[in-house]
């Protein structure tokens, strides 16, 4: 966007040529420019418009880049009514925030439906006029319609899930998707018959009668493509709805439905089988993207679920029902019949005879129920026909014996016993149905019954299994939308704290570098007038300049605050054990990968110390941990190791030199890489997930760090396996060496010639008293210019000290032009933070970072005066390594 305002043509804008422009328009363009956050300015009475490239997918194919410069009465005519009165209050004064609001936008050849949070902020002259408005914006519109979509899946299953008629669970279906929601404007359900030969309409909501058909026959062709979708298993997409059925409006909106979805219901247990059909039509203001058909897909499903589940409930009563008409008929047909029955409960004592049992024996019922039957048997039968009785009952199984039972006339008769275990239709045991029966004259009759009650049985037990099996079933769906349903309100929350931080960081270091030189100069001139004040007879001026220069400390350490927040600090690297830095992640890590997935440490004993930046190194940790992750979605391990290595000469690019290295390994058993994506592994931007779920930065990030740390990264996958990516980090003394020397070490050093370079004059000045003050002869350039030809003047310059954004020549610029001219100079950076990319390829020992007391001044100094050859150009200015910069 910076270049297209520098070629664009403003002699039709009412903005004007840009070198006319106000200061307050001027420094506004700079912060929206240089930042990642959508940011837009409303300038002058007619609002025309300034954006940067954050804010160019919001104007889509249709406004950019006919938007710059222009009025935004022209540019947003179909929202001016939204924007027009909020931009005219904020002219008087008055600071606007509006959050997921409703934007309908023509941005893409159709008016879509859109939400925005976004904010409207006075922009004003250096003499309090407002000259303008200032606005950052955030689209939400997944967020919202995630929101609805959501919603309506969680209103599906709380009204299916008493459905237990399959008329029922389709009208309450129809019923939530028709419920005003804009993504289902209008739908009909269509399900197969019994004999699977036609698909009969169950419910349908928002369509006029007679636009779709009652009937449709599966080997047929209808205009809906209902049959199709059926058929071939398949999604079927309808388009040019208007043409084909005429106008169908889209009640939310105003415009009629354009499109419609077929998707097929699937059958329960049928593997690429459906059962029906739902026609649904697609929001007129939306594009069928991926997610809004993932969301119909999900409705599909729970369809497919609420209707088997349906189907089990009713199967699960017409059983019950055969059951009770069958014992029912079985007691009036047994007590009408010349065969003996008998009921006992599940201890074995009869609770109920037949009316042919009482006139076989001639007794009472009463004598008979209990155990008073035993008294019928023969009492040499007797102890076998208790065995027998009593196993059977104790094991539920059926069983049959013969004995000697008495008849009323006295005289013993053979007769067979038969008994079957009685269950009722939950399954809970009853106790035994039994006849017996004269062997000569009954036989046929007893095995009739026999074969009754194994069938009753049989139906009993398949009853069980299928109801277990469905609610098996539609506990597992439910289990997988409760997990995505909070799987994507994790994200949302997530994705609104990040955009929230990068925001705040983004205007936090667009303005740092200002605030510490105005810090450099408060705390120099503090710091010099403490001194010169010292032991004056009146304390009460120096305690005043005290409390000056504590202040101007806390502003330091404020901005140093928000630059760590905003993530715009230069590495610090330090000796570091990684052992210790892992052990502290592992509750991180297991959080981080899920319970699914097993973390193991595997720590090196006596492990060398690295030199890296450890905050660094977390995020290093992370990175690679949430790859693996992903790589194991059924589970898995992943192995966080450390090692000391010695290598050889490096075989790739991304691989380290010779030397010796410390060495972070993390292992996923996850899915591997094919040869192809393992030779774009560290490409920006490249990535084999889905979108939304990864950015393509992860290791390309890994890469620049270690690279930029001394050292390099390795990938060994084998696919289908895993994949283990090894990090090294350059081997360094232990703890505590390599420290930066204290001034005392410095004492009997001689004072040093200095060449101080600064735009900012106030910070040039103070620095040059400070160092006087020191004791060193101080030589001031204001430019880089300047000073090349303060260095050509002075052959008794011992050390330059220059500032790094400086306007035409940077510090950068200018030390590459001494290296040609005095290669031995050593040179210190000072820098406000802002310029970090420029010092990428500097260590840290060498840059003084603003604001600075004059102990820290003199320490740099020194320090580089003390070690020539580490503070010459030669070692400072190395050409910067790729992997580096694209960190």
């Amino acid at each position: 966007m910076g270049a297209l305002m520098r070629s664009h043509d403003w002699s039709e804008s009412p903005l004007g040529p840009p070198e006319r422009w106000p200061d307050a328009l001027k420094m506004a363009v700079s912060i929206c420019l240089n930042s990642r956050f959508p940011m837009l300015i409303w300038w002058g009475p007619e609002f025309s418009m300034l954006y940067n490239d954050a804010y160019r997918p919001i104007l889509g194919m249709t406004k950019h880049p006919a938007s710059l410069g222009r009025p935004g009465r022209v540019i947003w005519p179909e929202t001016w009514s939204i924007f027009g009165p909020q931009l005219a209050g904020v002219l008087e004064g008055e600071a606007t925030w509006s959050q997921d609001v409703l934007i309908p936008l023509d941005r893409n050849n159709y008016l879509e439906e859109a939400y925005f949070t976004y904010s409207y902020s006075p922009i004003k002259h250096a003499d309090g006029r407002i000259g303008g408005v200032f606005s950052a914006v955030t689209e939400t519109t997944e967020r919202v319609l995630g929101e609805r979509r959501l919603k309506i899946l969680r209103e599906l299953a709380s009204r299916t899930a008493e459905s237990r008629t399959v008329p029922d669970a389709c009208r309450q279906v129809v019923e939530v998707l028709g419920a005003g929601n804009p993504d289902t404007p209008f739908c009909a359900l269509h399900l197969l018959d019994e004999d699977g030969n036609t698909l009969r309409l169950c419910a349908s909501h928002g369509l006029a009668a007679g636009k779709v058909p009652a009937e449709v026959p599966l080997d047929a062709d209808d205009p809906w493509c209902i049959a199709r979708a059926v058929r071939s298993a398949e999604a079927v997409s309808l388009d040019f709805l208007p043409f084909r059925f005429g106008s169908l409006p889209a009640h939310v909106w105003p415009e009629p439905v354009r499109r419609a979805l077929v998707l097929p219901v699937a059958r329960a247990g049928g593997a690429g089988e459906a059962s029906g059909a739902l026609v649904v039509g697609i929001n007129p203001r939306r594009a069928l993207d991926d997610s809004y058909r993932g969301f119909l897909d999900l409705v599909a499903g729970h369809i497919a679920t609420a209707i088997a589940n349906a189907r089990a409930s009713e199967a699960e009563r017409r059983r019950a029902d055969e059951h009770a008409l069958l014992e029912t008929r079985f007691r009036d047909l047994a007590d009408s019949a010349p065969v003996m029955i008998w009921v006992s409960d599940p201890d074995g004592r009869c609770t109920w005879v037949n009316r042919s049992w009482l006139t076989f024996s001639g007794r009472a019922m009463e004598d008979d129920l209990g155990d008073g039957w035993l008294d019928n048997v023969h009492p040499e039968d007797l102890p076998r026909c208790r065995k027998i009785h009593h196993t059977a009952f104790a094991q539920r199984v059926p069983f049959r014996m013969e004995f000697r039972m008495r008849r009323h006339d006295g005289d013993w008769c053979h007769v067979d016993d038969t008994g079957v275990p009685h269950y009722a239709a939950d399954g809970a045991f009853l106790g035994f149905i039994g006849s017996c029966v004269d062997v000569s004259d009954a036989r046929r009759w007893e095995m009739a019954l026999r074969r009754s009650r194994e069938e009753l049985i049989r139906l009993n037990e398949t009853l069980e299994t299928r109801v277990a099996e469905r609610t098996e079933d539609l506990a597992a769906a439910n289990r997988q939308l409760l997990a995505q349903i909070e799987e994507r309100e994790q994200i949302e929350a997530t994705l609104r704290q990040l955009q929230r931080l990068d925001a705040v960081g983004q205007l936090t270091a667009g303005v740092a570098h200002d605030f510490n030189n105005l810090l450099t100069v408060v705390l120099g001139n503090a710091s010099w007038l403490e001194r010169a004040w010292a032991g004056a007879d009146d304390p009460r001026p120096l305690r005043r300049i005290t409390h000056i220069r504590i202040a101007a400390e806390r502003g330091a350490k404020l901005v140093a605050q928000l630059l760590a927040f905003s993530r715009r600090q230069r590495l610090e690297p330090r000796t570091l054990d990684l052992n210790e830095t892992l052990e502290k992640m592992r509750e991180l890590l297991v959080t981080t990968v899920g319970g699914g997935i097993t973390v193991e440490l595997a720590p090196k004993a006596e492990l060398w110390p690295a030199l890296v930046d450890p905050t660094q190194v977390e995020l290093v940790v992370l990175n690679l941990a949430i790859n693996g992750r992903d790589a194991m979605s059924d589970g898995g391990r992943l192995t966080v190791r450390t090692d000391n290595v010695t290598l050889g000469d490096q075989t790739r690019p991304e691989e380290p030199g010779p030397g010796d290295y410390v060495e972070l390994t993390v292992a996923d058993t996850g899915t591997g890489m094919e040869e192809d994506v393992l030779a774009k592994a560290f490409e920006p931007f490249f990535t084999t997930k889905s979108v939304g779920k990864g950015s393509g930065l992860g290791l390309s990030q890994v890469l620049g760090f270690a690279k930029q740390s001394g050292g390099g990264v390795r990938i060994e996958t084998v696919p289908g396996e895993g994949t283990t990516v090894r990090v090294y980090f350059p081997r360094t003394g232990a703890a505590g060496e390599g420290a930066a020397p204290s001034a005392a070490g410095f004492a009997g050093m001689a004072p040093a010639c200095v060449l101080v370079v600064d735009d900012d004059d106030a910070v040039r000045h103070i620095t040059a008293s400070l160092l006087e003050g020191l004791g060193h002869t101080v030589v001031e350039a204001g430019s880089g210019g300047a000073a090349l030809e303060r260095l050509a003047a002075r052959a008794d310059i011992d050390i330059a000290l220059l500032d790094v954004a400086m306007p035409g020549m940077s510090g950068i610029d200018l030390a590459r032009e001494i290296r040609q001219r005095r290669p031995a100079l050593p040179v210190v950076f000072v820098t406000g933070y802002a310029d970090t990319a420029l010092l990428a390829g500097i260590r840290h020992e060498h840059v003084l970072k603003k604001p600075f007391l004059d102990t820290d001044l003199d320490r740099k100094v020194r320090a580089a005066l003390a070690n020539t050859r580490a503070g010459t150009l030669d070692a400072l200015m190395a050409e910067p390594d790729p992997a580096a910069e694209a960190d």
